[in-house]
């Protein structure tokens, strides 16, 4: 099966305003009767959180909508997506449902994604 892939007619980057990341939480620690805890890591890989918005126009919004509805079969399929540190494309899958809001004729579209192993 083919991964897809984000589409280029929309916008290829988050705006800096509200972009984040987080480090990926892989350590398990147990306590000891004795002494500080036990920490390990919990696996050898991990998916890391990102999450940022996109200013869209209609056009874009619509063609947004049908990417996830059809292409990611509503969330389900990971797709690969752009470095928003312009290296490789990363593979990712949505983590919950994209939260929009109108900007005057404009949508921004806030998306969280879990870039997988």
């Amino acid at each position: 099966m083919t991964v897809p892939s984000w589409p280029s007619s929309l916008p290829q980057m988050f705006l800096r305003d509200g972009y984040s990341e987080e480090g990926a939480d892989n350590l398990i620690a147990s306590n000891v009767s004795v002494g500080p805890a036990k920490v390990r890591r919990r696996t050898t890989a991990n998916v890391r959180p990102i999450t940022g918005s996109m200013m869209m126009n209609e056009t874009q919004y619509q063609a947004f909508i049908d990417f996830v509805a059809d292409d990611l079969k509503d969330r389900a399929i990971a797709f690969s997506f752009p470095d928003p540190h312009g290296g490789s494309p990363l593979l990712v899958r949505m983590r919950q449902a994209a939260s929009v809001a109108a900007v005057g004729i404009d949508w921004r579209v806030q998306i969280g994604l879990e870039v997988l192993p």
